[in-house]
């Protein structure tokens, strides 16, 4: 095995979290090695992958490196039959430089000021009582007012379009967005009116999509293959355009492309001292470092943590309090479709991020006295509807195959619309991740088993949240509706927990600047350490949050590097 000289801090994952933990460590002047298990491409790379079934139904060419071979496991509770899942749960993760935030769908949300409190708030105004049985409701150990100047600085490092004070429920901001909302869309128009017309506050979507040129890189041209695809264009801000390239100019950063970490090192003192992983050319590699930053995605900085077993860590390193992998949480999209009989929506133009959405039925912007459940979620209309997914969206009593199948895509497939959600889910104790002890990957490492399931709050919500949309969808002229009931979504691309940000060893993973309480040297950035999921898009919060971690690394390094 070959033994690197030291460096300042490794860095495993260069994605949304690592991208800008990059940026910000190499401004400060500290060396960084960043380790990716997938290649690093370019625009005209994702040029030639836009193709609707191999690019994202089920084949995810940019999961091919390494999480394609790697699905997480999955049982409802304990006791139940494991099931191990196939594609298409393998299109939610992406391997390369820039991570997720290559092919996310750019919706680029802040959290509230009541998101940050959640128990508090709740319980002032509902009381205990209304904690959901099993809740493990927890409020972060940070602020909204700790958090916004970072998120300003993400929005102008990066690029975000958006019109700041639209959302009559948004926290306040020091400035506004760096650039103007996306072009609207016929959909959002006809949205937009209808919810006005039932008394909601409809604004447009946030977006790390470019609505003009910024930083040298081009506006977005709208050409349905954002979601779940790189940007051919460069307009979509992942930190492969914006973040790292900043960071490289410093000449402090080196990236290592397809090197996998197969273990976080220790010392005899219990410390991070680096890391072991697969090079490029399969040979395995230490990289020593002073300090280690875990940046992957929430089921990869569980399973890393559990695999890195030592004596001073029997059970998974910075697991000697049992927490890692506790209150897994994952979103529910409540989504109801309705037909618009001769009236083109033309779905399949423009991007995820493009559209409208309402908050009023988010958070606790609503009074849930007597509704059974508490929080809620973001509800809007996108575009980017592509054929394949478009042409299996049709009604329950509609065939799914013949000639009755046909005439229906060719009478209504072009005039459908569909209402959606993000519904917060309430983290549990019943909820969690650990080792699954039968299923390997490729190289024979476990993979994640996922133990989840909706409880009553997250029921009772959902159907709440589905005779809402359909009640939109009627407003805005639909001669037919259809939903199905809420179901979990076990293994997804909104993904949290795992380990937890907190001030308690006892309840948490990682401290306030999410480092590890039984590690002085290694943090964990990610969705993974959210208490709670809120009703928005974890990205931007990500990338906030690891802004956050990385300044307070740089400016208490000497204390904090081994």
């Amino acid at each position: 095995m070959t033994t690197l000289p030291k460096a300042d801090v490794v860095l495993i994952g260069i994605g949304a979290a690592g991208g800008i933990a990059s940026y910000v460590l190499t401004k400060a002047g500290i060396k960084v090695v960043a380790l990716e298990a997938g290649p690093r491409l370019s625009n005209a790379e994702f040029a030639k992958q836009l193709d609707e079934l191999g690019g994202y139904q089920g084949r995810n060419v940019l999961g091919a490196p390494k999480v394609n071979h790697e699905i997480p496991s999955w049982r409802p509770h304990v006791g139940a039959p494991v099931q191990h899942l196939r594609p298409p749960y393998a299109i939610l993760m992406a391997n390369l430089v820039g991570g997720t935030s290559v092919h996310f769908g750019a919706q680029f949300w802040r959290f509230h000021e009541s998101d940050f409190k959640v128990r508090t708030y709740t319980v002032e105004r509902y009381g205990t009582k209304a904690l959901p049985a099993g809740s493990a409701l927890a409020d972060w150990p940070v602020s909204h007012a700790d958090m916004e100047p970072y998120y300003d600085q993400v929005e102008y490092l990066i690029g975000v379009s958006g019109r700041g004070g639209s959302n009559p429920f948004e926290a306040p901001r020091s400035r506004d967005y760096p650039l103007p909302p996306v072009r609207s869309m016929g959909s959002a128009e006809l949205a937009t009116k209808a919810m006005r017309e039932l008394g909601y506050h409809p604004f447009p979507q946030p977006a790390a999509v470019l609505s003009r040129k910024f930083n040298g890189r081009p506006a977005c041209t709208f050409c349905d293959f954002c979601d779940g695809f790189g940007c051919w264009n460069n307009s979509k801000s992942s930190t492969l355009v914006s973040a790292i390239p900043a960071a490289e100019k410093t000449g402090k950063l080196e990236i290592r492309p397809n090197s996998r970490v197969m273990r976080i090192l220790t010392d005899s003192a219990g410390n991070a001292s680096g890391v072991e992983y697969l090079d490029s050319n399969g040979q395995m590699v230490t990289q020593p470092a002073a300090f280690v930053i875990l940046s992957t995605y929430t089921y990869e900085n569980t399973r890393l943590l559990l695999l890195s077993r030592s004596s001073m860590f029997p059970n998974g390193l910075a697991n000697n309090h049992g927490q890692v992998g506790k209150y897994y949480m994952a979103h529910y999209y409540p989504s109801a479709n309705g037909i618009f009989p001769g009236k083109p929506t033309n779905m399949f133009s423009g991007t995820a991020s493009q559209g409208v959405a309402m908050d009023d039925l988010n958070a606790d912007n609503f009074d849930h006295a007597g509704l059974g459940f508490i929080r809620g979620a973001e509800i809007g209309v996108s575009n980017e509807t592509r054929p394949i997914g478009a042409a299996a969206n049709v009604p329950p009593d509609v065939p799914m195959w013949g000639a009755a199948y046909k005439q229906w895509l060719r009478q209504y497939g072009n005039s459908i619309i569909t209402v959606s959600g993000q519904l917060e889910n309430i983290p549990s104790v019943h909820n969690f991740l650990d080792l699954d002890p039968t299923k390997k990957d490729p190289l024979g490492m476990p993979v994640v088993r996922v133990t989840y399931d909706l409880h009553e709050n997250e029921m009772r919500a959902g159907n709440y949240m589905l005779k809402k949309a359909t009640e939109i969808l009627k407003a805005m002229g639909a001669t037919k509706t259809w939903h199905y009931p809420p179901s979990p979504l076990a293994i997804n691309s909104h993904a949290y927990g795992g380990t937890r940000t907190g001030e308690d060893p006892a309840t948490s993973v990682v401290d306030p600047y999410l480092i590890a309480h039984e590690v002085r040297n290694l943090a964990v950035l990610g969705a993974s350490t959210f208490p709670s999921t809120t009703g928005f898009n974890p990205t931007c919060t990500v990338e906030a949050t690891a802004w956050f971690a990385a300044e307070h690394i740089a400016k208490n390094f000497h204390k904090l590097a081994v």
